[in-house]
């Protein structure tokens, strides 16, 4: 599998950030991890990086701010005009309202 390319040419892999939030999500320390997306998803400005973001503070039980981020994820969505990614992350913001409604 080949490995997808930072903007700047260096490996996702290495990128010591990417690393933490790995790290940290797999360890249960959600809140930590998020804020560790959350300077990924400034800093990157891409759709999937807002979409982590907004499902790693749902995990977090940060309701409110992970629909956000996964709004941002689905503006930066149907900007690149990707409708089907954007369906995806329509959905999973429904999902999540409803159960904030419950």
């Amino acid at each position: 599998m080949a490995k997808r390319q930072l903007h700047d040419g260096s490996c996702i892999e290495f990128d010591p950030l990417r690393r933490r939030c790995i790290k940290l999500a797999k360890t249960g320390q959600y809140r930590k991890a998020a804020i560790a997306l959350a300077e990924l998803a400034h800093r990157e400005q891409d759709a999937p990086t807002w979409v982590r973001l907004g499902a790693m503070l749902l995990r977090a039980g940060r309701g409110d701010a992970g629909i956000d981020a996964l709004k941002q994820g689905l503006w930066l969505y149907r900007m690149d005009k990707n409708n089907k990614r954007a369906q995806v992350v329509s959905r999973l913001i429904e999902r999540a309202s409803h159960h904030r409604a419950a």
